[in-house]
């Protein structure tokens, strides 16, 4: 990819970021996104075939990001730290994050709240397989732990968003990862 080619799809992206703050995804056309983005129907085909692909384009830069601090967060005693970092990310996109969080039914590919869950539990599982070697962990299977894993970590995420992290909470999820994590190791 060309300099020129990225930053146009930066634009475009921001641009409909933008778009969302004040539109409902189903309401935004590629005609309203190539006004924004100061791009002509050509250009904007040249990057997305569709307004779809280019949610999961922005969807998939979010998870990316995320996917770091998730796999942080697993393989620390102490998650304080990461916790207030991911926060501080959060924070930076927090309207675009509450409004890719509005999008939630879509026809053939994940919203950003299912792609979120996905990674979650799927780092989660990995995580618990390769350091107990089981499917089960006191007769409760690895999925069931990883998909409640997930929802506790999304509800974070998206409390975040809302500006009330504090530290205590943090502190309480902190103690809450020990304990599972220490319930995990006994037999």
């Amino acid at each position: 990819m060309t300099e020129k080619f990225e930053l146009t799809n930066q634009t475009i992206k921001k641009e409909f970021l933008s778009l969302l703050q004040t539109n409902k995804f189903y309401k935004i056309t590629v005609n309203q996104i190539c006004n924004a983005a100061n791009i002509s129907r050509i250009t904007f085909y040249r990057h997305y075939s569709d307004k779809f692909e280019l949610l999961e384009d922005i969807n998939n830069d979010k998870i990316n990001v995320l996917q770091n601090y998730i796999r942080q967060r697993l393989h620390e005693k102490d998650i304080s730290r990461i916790l207030l970092q991911m926060t501080d990310f959060l924070e930076k996109d927090a309207e675009d994050f509450k409004q890719l969080f509005k999008i939630n039914k879509l026809e053939n590919q994940n919203c950003l709240e299912d792609k979120l869950k996905i990674l979650l539990q799927t780092e989660f599982s990995y995580f618990i397989t390769n350091k107990h070697s089981k499917t089960s962990i006191r007769d409760i299977p690895v999925t069931y732990l990883s998909e409640l894993y997930a929802a506790n970590a999304t509800i974070f995420i998206k409390y975040s968003l809302q500006g009330e992290t504090t530290q205590k909470l943090v502190g309480s999820l902190n103690t809450l990862q020990t304990l599972i994590l220490e319930f995990l190791k006994t037999k």
